[in-house]
């Protein structure tokens, strides 16, 4: 019974999250932001009204995967390939590179113990937490939302491929790499047939096969996912990745179509119930008193949170010229936002062995800090450039951090060998041509 006391709590904070959204002082605030807040409030390290143990550890294990879910199927093939794409995957390598030196000297002074799963949780983003977010502010089908779910799609993606090669037990990550690899390309080979398969007679074929019934495509879908992600956990791969192929599947085959109405049944599902319980799960879980009281995990978390910010802003000039200069901050912030991918990575460190718990703290407070404040300040930015007033301190700042960084890495290429940039550049190319085919 005390797991219905437990949900039933859980359901008045996911009520009463929108309706704080509401009022003017939460406004700008995401509200997965207040459900997590709230979760922390209610949490057994707050008024101990919330557990999470039994069953509903596994409800929130299943909201993580159905978040991924609906994050795949919103991801709009048509509206984020091509510029949008590439340019994210470049900013997403250079976060990725800028990271590992991060990760690499916080182990050499000792303050980390897995640095390569530290470097890869890093420049994470959260792409379907952003996705309701930009829907929130009316940004999902502007230019600029474009862009930003392009990095975030990338980011998030790279970072769940990666994620089991790293987490790999050892002496066997060759072994998992070359799972991976046969997941991915039997993922990728299935969309590319649906994709291919799917045509207006079919369509209205199958649409006349399930005659009235509401309930069917949603069960259809339903075995779609957990066929998925059945699949990656046997080749070893997360679970999450299972269930963004999954989404992406799905929607090749209802989009455009009059089966389209099935996005809104989904999504009910999910943003009714599943993922609100994993972010207010989420918060009750986070111990934010250890947090605080060990100063170790205190540097970490002051150190993590501004990595966050730090390595999206060292690679904002790729969009110089693409996006006006006073989005590109509120770009970078938004690029900055996690939470899902590191609370789920830090989780499976942890149980493995390959990270400490203060460590495991640190970063997921620090993503807290993301998703509560780095979107307030990006739609703050955003509505200040709208309303033409004079440049912010904070944008000021964010450009000579980047401007600082590209003179660093100009410097940097100036003294490689010429053979040296002739095989960046080969590279460069080749990655362009390979992003550009899978984007179209």
């Amino acid at each position: 019974m005390n797991e219905f006391h437990t949900l039933f709590v859980i359901s008045c904070i996911a009520v009463l999250a929108p309706l704080l959204n509401r009022i003017p002082a939460f406004a700008r605030a995401p509200i997965v932001a207040i459900e997590l807040l709230l979760g922390m409030l209610v949490g057994p390290y707050g008024a101990g009204l919330v557990t999470a143990d039994g069953a509903l550890d596994f409800l929130r294990e299943f909201g993580l995967v159905y978040l991924f879910f609906q994050a795949g199927f919103e991801f709009n093939q048509n509206e984020i390939r091509g510029k949008p794409l590439r340019l994210g995957f470049l900013a997403w390598l250079a976060s990725l590179g800028l990271s590992i030196v991060i990760s690499g000297l916080l182990y050499l002074v000792g303050l980390i113990q897995a640095p390569l799963l530290v470097a890869l949780i890093l420049p994470t983003t959260a792409f379907g937490i952003l996705i309701p977010m930009l829907r929130q502010t009316g940004n999902l089908d502007d230019e600029f939302g474009h862009y930003v779910l392009g990095v975030a799609a990338v980011s998030e993606l790279g970072p769940l491929v990666l994620a089991s090669i790293v987490l790999a037990h050892h002496n066997h990550h060759l072994h998992q790499t070359l799972l991976s690899a046969l997941f991915i390309a039997i993922g990728l080979a299935t969309i590319f047939l649906l994709k291919k398969a799917r045509s207006d007679r079919l369509t209205e074929s199958v649409v006349r096969w399930l005659g009235d019934s509401e309930l069917l495509p949603i069960r259809i879908s339903l075995v779609i996912l957990l066929g998925f992600i059945s699949f990656a956990d046997r080749l070893g791969m997360e679970l999450v990745v299972g269930s963004y192929m999954a989404g992406m599947a799905v929607a090749i085959l209802v989009r455009g179509t009059k089966a389209e109405i099935l996005q809104e049944r989904l999504t009910a599902i999910g943003s009714g119930f599943l993922i609100p319980l994993f972010f207010i799960e989420s918060g009750a879980a986070f111990d934010f008193l250890a947090l605080f009281t060990n100063p170790a995990s205190v540097v970490l978390f002051i150190l993590f949170c501004a990595a966050f910010l730090l390595i999206r802003l060292a690679p904002m000039n790729i969009y110089r010229g693409t996006l006006p200069e006073r989005d590109m901050p509120a770009l970078a912030l938004l690029s900055s936002t996690t939470l899902s991918l590191v609370v789920a990575l830090t989780y499976l460190g942890v149980s493995k062995g390959q990270m400490a718990p203060g460590t495991a703290s640190a970063l997921v407070g620090a993503a807290m800090m993301t998703v509560t404040v780095f979107p307030t300040m990006a739609f703050w930015l955003r509505g200040a450039q709208q309303q033409s007033r004079p440049e912010s301190s904070v944008s000021l700042a964010a450009h000579a951090v980047a401007d600082w960084f590209s003179v660093q890495a100009s410097r940097a290429f100036a003294k490689l060998p010429p053979q040296w940039l002739e095989a960046i550049r080969i590279f460069e190319r080749r990655v362009f041509d390979f992003v550009n085919r899978a984007a179209n």
